[in-house]
């Protein structure tokens, strides 16, 4: 029994194809799926956001690498073949064991919900959060991989680096409030607007990721702009630097 009702609306029959079709390959190991990021918060961005899945499983299923045996991958492959995922840009899955891998991060309270099965790890505590959040950006370091786009021209790569640098700016966002914020895990929680809201307005930070977001929501899901794709890059590195300067400061 799938249970769809944390996820808004748009989500819904996207989660419900893919999580048959797990079950379907999957059922004599499953434990647990659930959905996290902007499918259950809200404010996904058209064209951009994914749909992000963890699931569980029993040990047994994985590989010694934990991964899942490649035929039962391809196999699961060809059955999401045209699955239709807009307004979304892709379904993301991360495939578990019964145990959190080191340095991994469960999920957050408020911020996922349960699709079937259940969550067999612990949640996450704010200790944790803090504790990520301090490792991550002690090592941020500025996005040198669009730098490869910007001197070799070609589309795959301008959307891949695109897609690529917001998975390295939201969660950055996070981050930062995780260490400004008295209560860590319902920062997580939080849809990117109010995230970006709650940021000390007029700061470095505040000014460039409100940028950012707003070159994101003009530059999706037409992709057609060139100058778009520039400024999206420009801001998103503009943010990632001022969080490395925040962090610096911080640390003084």
């Amino acid at each position: 029994m799938l249970d769809l009702s944390g996820l808004v609306p748009a989500a819904r029959p996207i989660v419900q194809q893919v999580a048959g079709v797990y079950l379907r390959y999957l059922s004599q190991w499953f434990v647990g799926l659930i959905a996290h990021g902007s499918a259950v918060k809200g404010g996904f961005i058209p064209g951009c956001s994914d749909v992000d899945l963890q699931l569980y499983l029993d040990d047994a299923a994985l590989t010694w690498h934990g991964e899942l045996p490649l035929a039962l991958g391809l196999a699961i492959r060809r059955d999401l073949a045209g699955l239709d995922v807009r307004p979304f840009r892709y379904v993301q899955c991360a495939t578990h064991g019964t145990h959190a891998p080191e340095g991994w991060v469960n999920p957050v309270p408020g911020s996922y919900h349960v699709v079937a099965g259940r969550l067999p790890v612990p949640e996450a505590t704010a200790e944790d959060l803090r504790a990520s959040a301090r490792h991550d950006l002690a090592a941020l370091v500025p996005p040198t991989f669009v730098m490869g786009e910007l001197l070799g021209p070609g589309s795959e790569r301008l959307a891949r680096n695109l897609r690529l640098l917001c998975t390295k700016v939201w969660p950055v966002l996070y981050q930062v409030l995780t260490l400004q914020q008295d209560n860590p895990v319902a920062v997580w929680g939080w849809p990117k607007t109010e995230a970006i809201a709650r940021l000390p307005a007029g700061s470095a930070l505040s000014e460039t990721v409100q940028r950012f977001h707003r070159a994101v929501r003009a530059y999706y899901p037409a992709e057609d702009s060139l100058e778009g794709a520039l400024e999206l890059i420009e801001s998103g590195a503009a943010f990632l630097e001022a969080a490395r300067a925040w962090w610096r400061e911080t640390q003084a």
